[in-house]
């Protein structure tokens, strides 16, 4: 089974107080150069970020990483833009995708690994999901059977809608409270920055 992995790293930032999130420092580096590490570290067949805002600087953190890039002109219509634009730029090889969100530092390698795991136990199955306590969480694996729906997306929505409508999604509990923690604004960044925030594995 031949995976890829989408970067989400097009978005304004707007509710993130002085600067862009993506770009702003944790642990040493940029957020968004926690999850391209992880996608680069993983055995992806493919990898992209899809870039917006920021168009330059992002890329040039992409590259700095090894992956390569797609830009959604479009971006300042929302989140589904950029999925769409993700799923576009994939080689028509690839059986699916991680969507994995420039936002959420702490995603774990495990969480992946399960996801992975249980779409090759069932391949059958349109999309993965893992899913921590009681919450749906990040990154899903989307199948390409699922790909063509995507396009029916719209505005600042990603595909939860669509998955929860639907009979053939797997959800598969992951041990990583990372997979909860995105951050959008400077009180989300000190809160994973404290000391009871969850380690990245």
């Amino acid at each position: 089974m031949r995976l890829g992995a989408i970067i989400l790293a097009a978005g304004r930032s707007s509710r993130f107080e002085d600067g862009h999130k993506l770009l702003t420092g944790f642990r040493g580096r940029p957020i968004l150069g926690h999850v391209l590490e992880l996608a680069r570290d993983c055995p992806f067949s493919d990898r992209l970020a899809v870039t917006g805002a920021e168009r330059g600087r992002v890329e040039a953190l992409a590259h700095s990483a090894g992956i390569r890039t797609a830009h959604n002109p479009d971006f300042m219509n929302g989140l589904s833009t950029s999925l769409k634009a993700g799923i576009a730029a994939l080689p028509p090889e690839i059986d699916g995708a991680f969507i994995l969100l420039g936002d959420m530092p702490l995603i774990t390698r495990d969480t992946l690994q399960a996801l992975e795991k249980a779409a090759l136990a069932a391949p059958e199955m349109a999309a993965f999901v893992p899913v921590f306590g009681r919450d749906w969480a990040h990154p899903v694996l989307l199948m390409r059977k699922i790909f063509p729906e995507l396009a029916s997306l719209s505005g600042d929505q990603g595909a939860r809608k669509l998955l929860q409508a639907r009979g053939d999604v797997a959800l598969v509990p992951v041990d990583d409270p990372g997979s909860l923690a995105d951050i959008d604004t400077r009180a989300d960044l000190a809160r994973v920055a404290g000391p009871n925030a969850p380690p990245r594995t």
